[in-house]
């Protein structure tokens, strides 16, 4: 055989073998394609698996804490979690009528505070009847997703702006909203009547009026130590602290931290707010009232009282520029918000004893009142851990412009329910 045939019969055989090992290469590559999809199909299919147990296993824990909330409050309570997936406890308030309350006042002090008959607007939202209303237990904590918690035993959430507040509250989702002055002046004086008026962290860490009554403080410090960090952990206070005097009440409406209000403003010393419980009215068209707080005073300089304030129907005594939101200039106040005079032309408002920002009478609730009548300012009330007998459901403060932060400045969600 020539070398020619043997070469090309060498040649022939090899492409024989690479074909061969084509074949048998393309056939592996095939079947290890084959395993790594069913391998990949195998890992999606344990990942969907997981996460749906996973899913239903939180339900499943989501529920019955909720569940074991509810059980053990009577309903009083429950837990609602929000759009950000944050745990929020809520007390159930239900629906009461305001002669009721007045009556129950009238009994128990000997005074008509003159709240009119009906549903109180806490109750109301643009002129629809609700059931209940749903109100943080606790002051808003931090929570995950930018969003904010509503539960016991955390440091509230402070040196924050009103209007940041206000959008951590709405983008818990629908009918989320930060507490409302309709709400405060509702629970406020539900709580007068039943003679649950609550005390708080009103004296470092204790309450001025019962010593003993304390909480743990942010700095660990000793109760009445004038320093420090004094702000105490969300409901780790008595049952003296809440709106109800009981476990399953609302804690820290006094003192603690003073809190950012919705549905209220004051401009250019003018009262302006929503007429019932509805957060979702632009503030361009909340109601101006025939009510202003006049000072006793003229002056303008320096950035010190100037007097305690007078409900009118107009301004004659401006302490600051008109739509200055500085603090530059002098405030009014006056430690009990009852005994605020009235001015000979000033006609009594009916809607403004429903806010507890006029009274007929003094001494009923306690709590100071400040203002600055030149700018936009924004409701704070309650109190902080340092304001002794100054604090209380009545104390309210329009000292702030919106863009206010300090580190006693907090803020209470609320929720309404779906209206059918």
């Amino acid at each position: 055989m020539s070398t020619d045939t043997i070469l090309t019969r060498v040649a022939e055989e090899t492409a024989n073998a690479v074909v061969q090992l084509n074949d048998v290469t393309e056939s592996i590559g095939s079947k290890i394609e084959s395993i790594s999809n069913k391998a990949k199909d195998s890992i999606n299919y344990v990942n969907q698996h997981h996460a749906t147990k996973l899913t239903e296993i939180k339900n499943v824990a989501s529920d019955s804490y909720r569940q074991s909330i509810e059980d053990m409050s009577g309903g009083k309570n429950t837990v609602v979690y929000d759009a950000q997936g944050n745990v929020n406890i809520m007390v159930r308030i239900p629906r009461f009528n305001y002669e009721d309350i007045n009556e129950a006042i009238f009994d128990k002090y000997g005074v008509d505070l003159k709240l009119g008959t009906g549903t109180p607007t806490m109750f109301m939202r643009n002129g629809e009847p609700l059931g209940e209303v749903l109100i943080a237990k606790y002051l808003a904590s931090s929570g995950q997703n930018g969003g904010c918690s509503v539960v016991g035993g955390k440091q509230p959430l402070t040196s924050i702006s009103y209007d940041s507040a206000k959008n951590m509250c709405a983008n818990k989702g629908t009918g989320w909203h930060m507490l409302s002055a309709h709400e405060w002046a509702a629970i406020a004086l539900w709580s007068l009547a039943n003679d649950t008026i609550p005390r708080g962290n009103t004296n470092y860490g204790r309450s001025h009026e019962r010593k003993l009554e304390t909480a743990r403080r942010d700095d660990n410090a000793m109760p009445g130590d004038a320093s420090g960090s004094a702000r105490t952990d969300t409901g780790k206070g008595p049952v003296g602290w809440t709106h109800d005097h009981t476990e399953w009440g609302i804690h820290d409406l006094v003192g603690n931290v003073w809190e950012w209000l919705d549905q209220l403003c004051l401009v250019d010393g003018q009262i302006i707010s929503t007429l019932d419980n509805n957060p979702d009215i632009a503030e361009s068209s909340w109601f101006k009232h025939s009510a202003f707080f006049d000072s006793p005073s003229n002056i303008t300089d320096g950035a010190e009282g100037a007097g305690s304030p007078v409900l009118s129907d107009k301004v004659t005594n401006r302490n600051g520029p008109m739509g200055d939101d500085t603090h530059s200039n002098p405030y009014l106040g006056n430690p009990d918000y009852s005994s605020i005079s009235k001015a000979a032309s000033y006609v009594p408002n009916e809607a403004l004893r429903r806010l507890l920002i006029e009274s007929e009478t003094q001494n009923v609730l306690s709590g100071a009142l400040y203002c600055r009548n030149y700018g936009n300012r924004f409701p704070l009330r309650g109190g902080d851990w340092s304001n002794g007998n100054i604090a209380g459901l009545g104390a309210i403060s329009f000292n702030y412009s919106r863009t206010g932060t300090f580190s006693g400045f907090g803020f209470r969600p609320a929720l309404l329910p779906a209206q059918n």
